[in-house]
Parts: C-alpha cells; structure tokens; sequence
C-alpha cells in the first residue's frame, strides 16, 4: 500500500474513520517517531496496514470482501471509492465475525490445496461443496478437476468436470470445460470416449489444441495445430523433411511481407541451445515484419551455440551475435542485450520457441494503431517435442498470455523500467506487472489472434524444475517472489531497476537467486514457522521475537505454514515490510537450512502434511521436511 495523500485523510476524517488518540494509543512508535498520529497514519500506517481507528479494521475488510481480496485492492482506498456508497461492513458486527461467505472459502480452499501445499483437508472440504449446488459448488467440482488432472488420477478429473458441466450446463461452460474433458478422457484411456467428446465439442481453438493429445502422428497433429491457427485467420504451418521432433521442423510462410516500419529488436537469450536454436531462428527469420534486429545473446554456452548463431547470421544480415564471457542467466543475458539493441522497440524469443511469421507484425500493426497502450502481447500454446498440448490454465483456457512476447518502446524500457529482475525464473512476470502497476492494468494489450507463438515443453525447461517450476499455480519460491514484488510494487517511490552490479531492489527467495547452488545447506539463527496472515497471538509474539533478533544481531527466516480451517496465503503486513534479505528472509521449497533455534508460533495448530517445505534441521532434528507435517517447536 501507497501513504495516504491530504486528500485521503480528509475523507477519512469526514466518515469519522481516523481517531488520533486511539491510533496513538495502540502504537508505541508514534511517540518515538516526533510525529502526530495523523501525519503517522499517513506517511506510515496506511502503508503497514494498520486501521485508522475502531471503525474500521483493515484485516476484516479484505477478508469478508471477496471482490476485494481476489483484486489485491487497498481495503481503504476501496471503501473511500465506493465500499461507502455501497455499505459495506468496516468491522465485525456485535453478534460476532461475518461467516466466510462459500464461495471465499472455496477460492481459499483451492489456494491451500495448490499454492499452499495441503491435499487432504482442501480436498475434503471441496468435496463437501461440490456435493451442493450453486457456484460455490461449481467452483468446487472445477478445482477438484483440475487437481486430480494435475495429480495424475485423469478417471476423477473426468468426473469432476462432469459435475461441474451438470451443476451449470451452459454454452460457455461447455467451451471452457469440454477440452479438458476430452484430455482427462484420453489420460484415463478412455480413448473412444474422448473421441466422442471431442465429435460432440463445439469447434474453436482450445478443442483442435486439446485434440493434438489424441492424434497419433506428427501429421495428425499438425492438422490440429493448423486448425487453431485457422480460427484466428493466421496461415497455417508445415512440417519440413528430417529426422528431427516435429517442432524443429515447424515452418510457415506469411502471405504478405511488410516493409518501411520502424525496427524491432528480438533479444533471444541462449544458454546451450544448439539443438533448438535452429528453429527458433528460422521462425524469427520468416516474420513478416521485416524490419528486425534479431540478437542472439548466447550466455557463455559450452556446446555449439554460437557457432549456429553466427551461420545463421553470415546468411541473413539482420542477425547479430553478442558472446558473453560468463554466464549470466537469461534475464542477465536480456539485459546485456538491452544495452546493445538498436531498434526502436523491444521484444524477446525464447531459443527453443517457435513464432508464428505473423507475431510480430500483428503486435506492431496494433501497437501502432491502437493509442493509450504501454504494450501488446500475444497468445501462446504450450507443446511437446511432437506437437501434443503439454500445458492449460487454472481455468482451462489452451492458449493464455505469451510473456516473452511482450513488445514495447526501447526508450520506455530502458529510461523508465531499467530491464529485468535479476533472478532464474519469472523476471518477465514481474517486469510485466511493473508495467501494469506504472501504467495501470490496461496498459499491456493481450491480442486475442490465436497462437501467435509455440513454447516448446520438453520437461527440461525452468517450469519443470521441482524448486523453481510452477503449474498453473504458484508455489513455493516463485509464491514468495510474487509476493515480495507486488509489496515493492506499492512501497517503492522507483520503479526503474538498477544495472548489473548493484544492490537488488527488493528480496527475492535464495532459490531464484543466480549465483545459488542448488542442494547447498546455508545457516541461519532462528527459524520461526507458523500462520503468519493474521495478527493473532502467535503473530505478535513472533514480531517480539524477530524485535528482540534485530537488537541482538541475529539472523532469522519465516517459514509460513497454512490449515485448512483458517487463514489465508500472504504474510501479514507487519512481517512483510521487516523482510530485507538478509538479517530477516522466508525460507522456500527447496532450500537446506541449519539452525540453532527452530521456534513454532505459539497457540497455533497445525497438524496437516505440507508438501511445499524447505529442509531444515535444528540442532541435528529433522524440523521441517516437504511432504510431513511440520515439528512442534
């Protein structure tokens, strides 16, 4: 959250919201400060989350506001917007705490059983709800679909989806759901009745990818493919002789080929892509967009990388190589590369992705044309080497947003974002919603023109990795990533990232950092572990411990851990603005840590399996361990 501006504290002043002695009461270091409580309020409370008086209780309002909650919205700035007018509640009423409404606490359930790491206990609840009816109880069968087709048990994804069409038959509904129907059918064996389904579903896009699961030869599956493409009116692919996957040997050709536009430069990072550079390069190479600076930035690769960037580039003029000396990791690579661009826009390519001769074309005509937009993206589908769909989204869609396709202004990039993360994975997500936090959630275009771009998914890539990977949810240090970007996001007066070199500009999770080692076992002092989203007893003892850290020197690291019957994913505000990496980190999925103190919070029960914990030892006791429940302090 933002410090309130005069204008903000007049209206809460108006609706009698900010009571200055309670404020001051409540927080002792409002008096050490020098400040009023008003004008701490303003430039302090409002950004930590604290409620401005007892009429209001910032915690209560997110949690029993779905709307809000599910938008990341500041609880105040949306009750002065509109809450209001709208009478909302501002605090428990005197009979008690409103229920969670069911279909919160389905959206809660599913967090828990995917980014959380609990199985039984979502699971159970969600069973219980998708008995029922209504859209809690849709939601409900969804969620269970689409785990269990997650989990590999694709006979009871089946199922759940079956509900979830039974319980609200319509034609959308059907769109949405009958693809997925038609995968977990093909996955649980039931090959006839896929092909049944598949014969029954609408034609569109996502029904020719889910298809692509039950044909039995590359040619097969190319005529799925070539439909997608058909439904968007894009030309459609080809399959080149050899003996190599199908997606090396994609190929296509534009209709028309356009000249005279301003240039855009293609940063495509390679670390020891010999084998999929080909391909990648010759999709780059047929865009019909032909004003391009294609630079192939090989990020010190030990195999035969640049010696295939550099005949590709001795045949066509527009390919540059830039040889790094040390590797760099793929944003690092995209920066260095940033540095050296000459084109008046930027966009990025994956090297062992393949695009459609018109992505960029498409994105530059709208781009362009279309005023009031920052950028424009396009639509991908995720492949196997063979070109079956690999990959869908939580909420069934076949084709979903293309990151490294994002296309905008060189100058904006450099001048007022200063390029990517530095981190192994999710730095295009993050630059993204940097963007969309500067510009506002418009400011990026997602063309709705089929799949303008293939990702290759071959299980080797940085989504398949157990510590750094991610469904269709986040998870462990990507979750904590996600996290501690969006409280930089709204904390920093700065946005523009610092070059190589320099001090990082928030913390992110040891497992994402580039110099990490994966497997190494590090050392901390403390480690505190509990449900860390709200301010009960256990959290306000652990902010009198992490105190009582900081004047002794200490190092610590958080560890949250979730139940079924309460609480929600974020760390409580309090605990998040003390993270700074270093004296004070949360530890992730993946890491091995020792410790000498290993402390759970106090009053909390927690008795369920957590598959998403680090490894950490106190005192030569196993503590924490994914998969088990978490050890009494």
């Amino acid at each position: 959250m933002n410090p309130a501006s005069a204008q903000e504290m007049a209206a809460l002043r108006a609706r009698g919201l900010f009571d200055a002695t309670w404020y001051g009461a409540r927080h002792a270091d409002v008096l050490r400060s020098g400040l009023s409580a008003e004008e701490h309020f303003r430039r302090i409370g409002w950004a930590l989350g604290r409620d401005p008086g007892p009429g209001f209780s910032v915690r209560f309002y997110q949690s029993v506001h779905a709307d809000v909650m599910a938008a990341e919205m500041d609880p105040l700035r949306h009750y002065l917007a509109s809450g209001w007018r709208e009478g909302r509640l501002t605090t428990p009423p005197a009979c008690g705490m409103v229920r969670e409404d069911a279909l919160t606490q389905v959206s809660r359930l599913r967090q828990l059983m995917e980014t959380g790491g609990l199985t039984a206990g979502p699971c159970a609840a969600l069973t219980h709800h998708a008995g029922q009816t209504g859209a809690p109880a849709v939601a409900a069968a969804e969620a269970l679909g689409f785990w269990h087709l997650h989990s590999g048990a694709p006979d009871q994804a089946l199922h759940w989806f079956s509900r979830a069409l039974a319980l609200a038959p319509g034609a959308a509904q059907r769109l949405r759901l009958d693809p997925l129907r038609i995968i977990a059918a093909q996955e649980a064996g039931e090959r006839a009745q896929a092909r049944a389904l598949a014969e029954a579903a609408p034609e569109n896009a996502a029904r020719a990818l889910a298809e692509t699961r039950l044909a039995e030869t590359d040619t097969a599956r190319l005529a799925c493919l070539n439909r997608a493409f058909m439904q968007a009116g894009l030309a459609p692919a080809r399959l080149a002789e050899g003996p190599m996957p199908a997606f090396d040997r994609l190929d296509a050709t534009a209709p028309v080929a356009e000249t005279g536009g301003p240039c855009v430069s293609v940063l495509l990072a390679a670390r020891n892509a010999e084998a999929t550079l080909p391909a990648a390069l010759r999709s780059l190479c047929r865009q019909s967009w032909q004003a391009l600076e294609i630079l192939v930035i090989d990020d010190a690769s030990t195999d035969g990388t640049a010696a295939v960037a550099a005949r590709a580039a001795a045949a066509d003029p527009r390919i540059r190589l830039l040889s790094l000396p040390q590797n760099l990791g793929a944003y690092g690579a995209r920066n260095a590369g940033l540095a050296v661009a000459q084109g008046a826009f930027i966009t990025l390519h994956d090297a062992d992705d393949w695009a459609h001769p018109e992505r960029i074309s498409r994105q530059m005509r709208f781009l362009c044309a279309t005023a009031g937009h920052a950028g424009v993206m396009s639509l991908q589908a995720r492949l196997r080497p063979d070109l079956g769909l690999s990959r869908w989204t939580g909420t069934g869609e076949m084709l979903f947003e293309n990151l490294p396709s994002l296309l905008l202004p060189t100058a904006l990039l450099r001048q007022v974002l200063g390029g990517w993360d530095r981190v192994k994975v999710s730095a295009d997500s993050e630059l993204l919603r940097r963007l969309r936090h500067l510009f506002g959630p418009g400011a990026v275009a997602t063309l709705p023109d089929g799949p303008l771009a293939l990702q290759r998914d071959d299980g080797r890539n940085a989504t398949a990795d157990s510590a750094t990977g991610m469904g269709w949810f986040y998870y462990g240090a990507r979750r904590e990533y996600y996290e501690a970007q969006l409280w930089h996001h709204r904390q920093a007066r700065c946005l523009r990232y610092p070059p190589e070199g320099t001090a990082r500009p928030f913390p992110a999770p040891a497992p994402l950092d580039p110099q990490n080692s994966p497997g190494a076992t590090t050392q901390v002092t403390r480690v505190y572990a509990g449900l860390m989203s709200q301010l009960d007893a256990g959290v306000a003892q652990l902010l009198d411990w992490l105190e009582e850290d900081r004047q002794a020197g200490r190092s610590a690291a958080l560890v949250p851990l979730y139940a079924t019957a309460a609480g929600a994913l974020s760390l409580h505000p309090l605990l998040r603005a003390r993270i700074d990496g270093e004296r004070l980190r949360v530890l992730c999925f993946g890491e091995r840590v020792r410790c000498e103190t290993f402390q759970r919070l106090p009053g909390q029960r927690i008795d369920e399996p957590h598959r998403y914990l680090p490894e950490v030892d106190a005192g030569g006791r196993a503590v924490l361990r994914p998969g088990a429940v978490p050890a009494a302090g």
